[in-house]
């Protein structure tokens, strides 16, 4: 056999000076690191390596810290709790589907009801209580989905047949136009309300442009006119619009027609009454124990069928015309945030009318965002917490719905506030390499500038700005993506939310239905998905990378605005420009609301940072708003007097939200502080480097590499991900701690030594990471571990392996086999060697295992002077299993598809076998979902190599 035991040992006492006893011993099986933690020990053995310190295994040297136990931790907890469909299936499928979850790294779920044909009913309890035994038996959590369908607020239809009174109403706008004088005139009001509707109130005002165009000084309240339907009104000279505002069921989104008002309190109530309550009845004593919580899925306003939601947009267009949300309460709440007689000025919410139509829909939008959070999201969290269990699940973020009307909240951070968790979902709408513009997909179109860089940030900064969070933000995950989404994609999209801050994942979904046609993937598919048998090394790993996120404190060097306010009352930049332009230069942020700086949220000031929940910021980042709130921008110069830095993009804000006097004298006393400034996008990187308002600089420009820093008390952990499927990354990154770092691979478990040069603060590394690699750096900064040498410290890295390589040319004998019989292989006479299988002379329809298997000739002299040889098996589609002379290698389920053989390999004759599996998609495939996608080929295409 090649070995060498001793390869690299002079490096591993910097491990060592970090990691104890447990730590290492695990580690040494992998990758390089290959003597024991006993055979190091040895003096004799320590002699043995030149240029080595002595080790001794003192306690005082070795500290056994908080993210070593977390690293090495026999049973990490598990953090995916994947969407449990349920359709009434029989006890034996719905006990053999918990058990199979539990057995591949998953700790919980989360039972939907939504296919299920009597939620609330008697097999619904029935179902739920074999459920909850089982789960019981095998300490698994259960999370509650909250309704019969999604979105949450139907309450299975009972708000609609028991209390008719709290489902949504709208308010609408009709209008007659009128040209005067005329005296003596009247307007037949009753002939435009249909049966059911209100009228709330009637509003004349003069056009200014014939057409929409409002003078905003003439509004005339006439709704005292009204007299048996008609209202009675001398017309003035000019041009004038006559608007009726009517309450109304009509107009808003048709599929949640029948859904609770969700700005009102009472029908919130109704519905916690109906579900909530219901459940906590047959269950309260299992609540905080094995039912750890309900979920809620993307309740929202209703009002169109859009996520176009904006105020006055193309209103002359009848078909982009809005109802807007409405409650008996709410002209109260708008006079008092108004203050003053908010009616009048409702046209202004449909057409422009000068200067205070921004006033008039900033006020509008605020009000209802607010009560929309503390009305739904709040009041059920409330009542979660006095129960004893959690409130999670997520809103409608898709395309900047959280900042609108329709599909939205009106504002994320407040409709999200109320949950024990932030949220969100990437159902069909992140894919490697669409990294802007939009595109088209079965589910629409999707933006992907905000898919790409905007919704995970966003969700992930709610869950760290809210104390009551604890730092977790959970995603719901790989629904929709169809049947190509295998191991490989999940892992990419695991590392895409993760690098931004995701730390809890849902896996949608598992599914009891056989042959299920509900968005797929489904990942067990009652033991038909081929990939099945690797999903334990997906969700290990995943459970791995959450651990390390979880339970400190994200560390971030800039604070981005929320955009909501100033799109509510104009021009505005989303905030996702700005992350974009930061995480494309490695420089981190979390998006944080106004609210936070107005209301001081869990803020404090300090000369030359701002706190919120104890993670402090070196710079506040204001996307460009035309408008803001005039007590955020007094926040602001507040900020500048106390040196911390403050960055507007493109402009200064032009006038406040709401028309005030100071608006401009506060401008003026911030244009003149030396620590404001301006930037566009391509500028701010360089200028937050010049500033020194960065933690990470690389080498070399890397698009693709994303990088997140955590912190476990005096430990650093960084996260970097290569996100792009074609190019590799090669830099030096530096940080600025000052320390010794150690390389964690948490898909392969595994220690990688470093190279790096230490500094006095900082630390240069360099990092190589090929398509779809992770990887941690780790840093123990405590005073016993840091090195204070004044020569720079070096160690070595993992090898490049590209002296010499060894193309494996022999023929190949195939075979396949299908799941669930994954041990019966049928030979495939007419695959020969390498290849895509899934062409029309083979295989085009074929999903399961493609076994190849080769014998190849190896002499001593093809690999002298070799420390190690790797395999390397090319491109793969796309889970590979090897084995060497009948000894297992390992699996890779996405790539680099390479393994360290140099144990396993022997002089002469070799025997190589590699078993690829492919995803459900060649043979259920044609659906809605899959077959809007390019499908990648299957198989073993190589080319397959030695490299020494």
């Amino acid at each position: 056999m090649i070995t060498n035991r001793k390869m690299m040992m002079y490096s591993l006492y910097d491990v060592f000076a970090i990691y104890p006893r447990e730590a290492i011993s695990r580690s040494l099986t992998s990758l390089k690191v290959m003597m024991s933690y006993e055979e190091l020990r040895g003096t004799n053995k320590v002699n043995e390596v030149k240029g080595v310190k002595r080790f001794r295994y003192r306690n005082e040297v070795i500290r056994m810290s908080k993210l070593e136990s977390i690293l090495m931790k026999k049973d990490i907890p598990s953090y995916i709790t994947p969407l449990f469909w349920q359709h009434g299936e029989d006890e034996d499928i719905l006990r053999n589907e918990i058990k199979q979850m539990g057995e591949n790294g998953i700790g919980g779920f989360v039972v939907e009801s939504r296919p299920h044909p009597d939620f609330l009913g008697e097999p619904w309890w029935r179902d739920l209580d074999v459920i909850i035994d089982e789960a019981k038996k095998r300490e698994m959590k259960v999370w509650l989905f909250d309704d019969s369908a999604y979105p949450s607020g139907y309450a299975a239809g009972r708000i609609r047949d028991h209390y008719p009174e709290y489902l949504k109403v709208f308010l609408d706008e009709r209008h007659i136009d009128a040209n005067g004088p005329l005296q003596g005139s009247s307007f037949i009001i009753k002939a435009w309300l249909e049966p059911g509707e209100t009228l709330v109130a009637v509003v004349a005002a003069r056009r200014t442009d014939g057409v929409d165009a409002l003078d905003g000084e003439t509004f005339i309240d006439l709704t005292g006119r009204v007299s048996d339907g008609i209202v009675y009104w001398d017309v003035p000279e000019g041009s004038w619009r006559l608007f009726m505002l009517v309450k109304t069921r009509n107009g808003g989104e048709d599929t949640t027609n029948d859904y609770l008002n969700p700005i009102d309190p009472e029908p919130v109530k109704a519905f916690i009454e109906i579900v909530y309550e219901e459940h906590y009845k047959r269950y309260g004593k299992e609540f905080g124990k094995t039912i750890a919580g309900f979920f809620s899925d993307e309740p929202r306003f209703g009002n169109a069928h859009t996520y176009e939601g904006t105020l006055g947009q193309s209103q002359s267009n009848p078909r982009h015309k809005m109802v807007l949300p409405y409650s008996d309460q709410l002209l109260g709440h708008l006079d008092k945030a108004w203050e003053g007689d908010f009616l009048r000025y409702l046209p202004c919410l449909w057409y422009e009318a000068g200067p205070i139509t921004h006033s008039a829909r900033y006020v509008y939008m605020d009000v209802v965002s607010t009560l929309f959070g503390e009305n739904y999201t709040q009041q059920i969290g409330d009542w979660c917490r006095a129960h004893g269990v959690k409130y999670i699940g997520h809103l409608i973020e898709d395309n900047g719905a959280h900042a609108r009307l329709g599909y939205g909240p009106g504002h994320f951070f407040r409709g999200i506030k109320g949950q024990d968790y932030s949220g969100m979902d990437l159902v069909y709408q992140v894919w490697p390499e669409f990294t802007s513009g939009r595109h088209l997909t079965p589910l629409g179109y999707l933006d992907a500038d905000f898919f790409y860089w905007g919704i995970t940030k966003m969700a992930s900064s709610a869950g760290h700005m809210d104390p009551k969070k604890d730092g977790t933000t959970v995603c719901e995950i790989f629904g929709a993506y169809g049947w190509q989404a295998g191991l490989k994609l999940m892992k990419w999209l695991t590392d895409h939310v993760c690098v931004r801050g995701v730390n809890h994942l849902i896996p949608h979904a598992f599914t009891p239905k056989a042959n299920d046609l509900d968005c797929p993937p489904h990942f067990y598919a009652r033991g038909d998905n081929p990939q099945w048998r690797y999903f334990h090394l997906w969700s290990a790993y995943a459970n791995r990378v959450c651990h390390l996120l979880s339970g400190g404190q994200h560390a971030a060097s800039a604070a981005v605005i929320y955009h909501a306010e100033a799109e509510w009352s104009g021009d505005y930049m989303p905030f996702e420009q700005v992350v974009k332009a930061l995480a494309q230069r490695q420089i981190d942020c979390d998006v944080v609301p106004i609210d936070t700086f107005v209301h001081r949220e869990a803020m404090t000031l300090e000369k030359g940072r701002v706190v919120i929940n104890d993670e402090p910021f070196k710079a506040v980042i204001v996307p460009y708003a035309k408008r803001l709130p005039e007590a955020f921008v007094a926040v602001l110069a507040e900020l500048a007097a106390l040196e911390i830095p403050v960055i507007f993009m493109n402009d200064f804000p032009a006038e406040a939200s709401i028309a005030s006097a100071e608006f401009e004298s506060i401008m003026n006393e911030i244009r003149k502080s030396s620590y404001v400034h301006c930037s566009s996008c391509a500028e701010l990187p360089d200028k937050m480097i010049a500033m020194q308002l960065h933690e990470l600089e690389t080498s070399s420009y890397e698009e693709n590499l994303r990088t997140y820093h955590y912190k476990h008390e005096e430990e650093h952990v960084f996260f970097l991900t290569n996100e792009s499927k074609y190019k590799a990354v090669h830099t030096d990154l530096t940080i600025q701690i000052e320390g010794t770092p150690v390389i964690f691979d948490a898909m392969h478990n595994q220690f990688i030594e470093a190279q790096y040069t230490g500094a006095k603060g900082s630390t240069r590394i360099s990092i190589e990471l090929q398509p779809y690699e992770s990887l941690f750096i780790l840093f123990n900064n405590s005073s016993n571990n840091s090195t204070n040498d004044t020569q720079p410290s070096v160690s070595k890295a993992r090898k490049a392996f590209t002296s010499h390589e060894i193309v494996l040319t022999e023929p190949w004998k195939v075979s396949i086999s299908e799941a669930p019989h994954v041990s019966d292989f049928s030979p495939q006479p007419l695959i020969q060697g390498l290849g895509n299988i899934s062409i029309p002379a083979i295989l085009p329809e074929f999903s399961g295992t493609i076994r190849y298997e080769a014998e190849f000739e190896l002499l001593q002299e093809m690999l002298v002077p070799a420390e190690s040889v790797l395999l390397d098996l090319g491109d793969v589609y796309e889970v590979a299993e090897v084995w060497l002379n009948n000894q297992p290698v390992g699996v890779r389920i996405c790539p680099p598809y390479s393994f360290d053989v140099t144990e396993l390999l022997a002089e002469g004759r070799n025997q190589l076998r590699v078993d690829v599996t492919n995803t459900l998609a060649k043979k259920r495939g044609h659906n809605l979902l899959d077959r809007a996608m390019a499908q990648e080929p299957s198989g073993l295409l190589g080319p397959v190599k030695l490299l020494t």
